[in-house]
């Protein structure tokens, strides 16, 4: 059975935590797994009308999500649709769903009046260059992170 993209309800906040944990062992340590903190966000952003959670279901089994958020730019008019988090199943990583995945979050943005994407490329997990690239992004920013 093919998969399917479709935003994600109250039912899938269990799967969906089970595959953030999963994908927190293969993150740094600044992504890593706190269930209360991930349940919490999950549930309020089901319920902000700026956000969308998409899942990616296949033969029953959740094995991908996406985040996003739509805000507006610091210093400009534009609305931007901001990839809070993206994580699918390694089994389901490099198949067409992850990028279908990707495309629905795409059409909502620009559904919802986004005039720009951001996507985001945690290092040590997946090197994303590629597949962003190929789907039409540009590197805009680096951020660099440093513990306190």
């Amino acid at each position: 059975m093919p998969s399917k993209i479709r935003p994600m309800s109250e039912e899938d906040i269990f799967d969906v935590l089970i595959l953030a944990k999963e994908f927190s062992k293969e993150a740094p340590k600044t992504h890593k797994w706190d269930k209360d903190k991930t349940n919490n966000f999950l549930h309020g952003a089901l319920e902000a009308p700026n956000m969308k959670v998409f899942v990616i279901e296949s033969d029953g089994e959740i094995t991908g999500a996406i985040v996003g958020i739509l805000t507006e730019m610091f210093m400009s008019n534009k609305t931007v649709a901001t990839e809070l988090a993206w994580f699918v199943s390694k089994e389901a990583r490099g198949t067409p769903a992850s990028i279908k995945l990707v495309k629905t979050f795409e059409k909502w943005a620009k559904q919802n009046g986004a005039d720009y994407t951001i996507m985001g490329d945690i290092k040590g997990i997946t090197d994303l260059d590629y597949l962003y690239s190929r789907m039409g992004y540009e590197a805009a920013e680096t951020a660099y992170m440093k513990e306190l």
